[in-house]
């Protein structure tokens, strides 16, 4: 298996079906993460986790806004956007504000967000471009933190040298895409 951040960019499409993106879910909910009001614990619903348009599924940088910079839909909606949240943050409180809108809200009110955040394989730093609003940074980086954080799970194989066969279905993030963030 290879768990490398191109692997992750290239097989992350968000689909609940894809049992790629299954498993970077598993790992984001063994995280335990945290509400970004109050570092609650998020309560997550086998129930909802099975439908792409759950209400625990919140694109960090919300859809809309991404498509108003013309962003595309393949890193639009790519795992690496998706945090689990609880429903009545993500419909009443971040709705389609851009994150450094939200999260100067939740900084000024939550003194440990960044524990908060480390659930949910994020940083504030300048590296993650979330307080820039820098998606391209973001979706890097966040590539980067999941591919670590699989890669803490995962026991390399002998078979995981000889590649993955590419499924008709797959949509990937293009190289140039790519390169261009």
């Amino acid at each position: 298996m290879d768990v490398s951040p191109e692997f992750v960019r290239v097989n992350g499409y968000f689909s609940v079906s894809r049992s790629f993106v299954k498993a970077i879910l598993c790992v984001l909910a063994h995280k335990e993460p945290k509400s970004f009001v109050d570092n609650s614990i998020v309560r997550l619903d086998n129930a909802y986790l099975k439908q792409a348009n759950s209400k625990n599924y919140h694109h960090f940088f919300p859809k809309s806004w991404l498509y108003s910079k013309g962003k595309d839909e393949n890193i639009v909606n790519h795992v690496a956007n998706i945090t689990l949240v609880d429903d009545f943050l993500n419909k009443r409180l971040i709705r389609a504000q851009s994150p450094k809108k939200y999260m100067k809200s939740f900084i000024s009110k939550n003194p440990e967000i960044a524990k908060c955040m480390a659930t949910h394989l994020i940083k504030l730093n300048d590296a993650f471009g979330v307080m820039n609003d820098d998606y391209d940074k973001f979706f890097k980086s966040r590539c980067k933190a999941i591919s670590q954080e699989l890669a803490k799970r995962v026991v390399p194989q002998d078979i995981d040298l000889s590649g993955q066969a590419r499924n008709a279905e797959d949509t990937v993030v293009e190289e140039e895409e790519w390169l261009a963030t």
